[in-house]
């Protein structure tokens, strides 16, 4: 990979008029001059609320931010804890948008709750404040719909 720069244990930080809204790490960022996109190899985000508490976690093997727009995709067994509620959601590639405040899935999703209950789906969508997830074509688990 040609990169214009590469920068190991990269930390950077999502903000909104000063407010810090998300951090993103990697353990190694492909950056290119001439594109925003900047390639992340073994990322985490952590999203934040209001209040600066952590909303929720994504880790995957690899992934891509837009550091104009701050869109994002994350790829490789990818997980997304929530804290609020200790569940998890697992897909092997997970997006999302600030603009649209949304967070989703277009592929195989698993969701498994803090009690333990799963529920698999052929894709996910959700707001940042999760409370509206949606697994899509629930198949197995109880079709239970979050």
């Amino acid at each position: 990979m040609q990169a214009d720069q590469v920068v190991f244990e990269m930390q950077s930080y999502i903000t909104t008029s000063g407010v810090r809204e998300g951090s993103i790490q990697a353990d190694t960022a492909y950056v290119f001059q001439d594109s925003a996109v900047v390639d992340l190899r073994g990322m985490e985000v952590t999203f934040y609320d209001e209040e600066g508490r952590p909303r929720a976690t994504v880790n995957g093997r690899t992934g891509e931010w837009n550091q104009d727009t701050d869109r994002m995709v994350a790829r490789g067994d990818v997980i997304l804890f929530v804290h609020q509620d200790d569940s998890r959601i697992e897909s092997q590639e997970i997006h999302y948008d600030p603009s649209t405040d949304r967070i989703w899935s277009d592929s195989a999703t698993t969701r498994t709750d803090a009690q333990g209950a799963v529920t698999r789906g052929t894709a996910f969508e959700s707001d940042l404040d999760f409370a509206d997830v949606r697994i899509l074509n629930v198949r197995g688990g109880g079709g239970r719909v979050f």
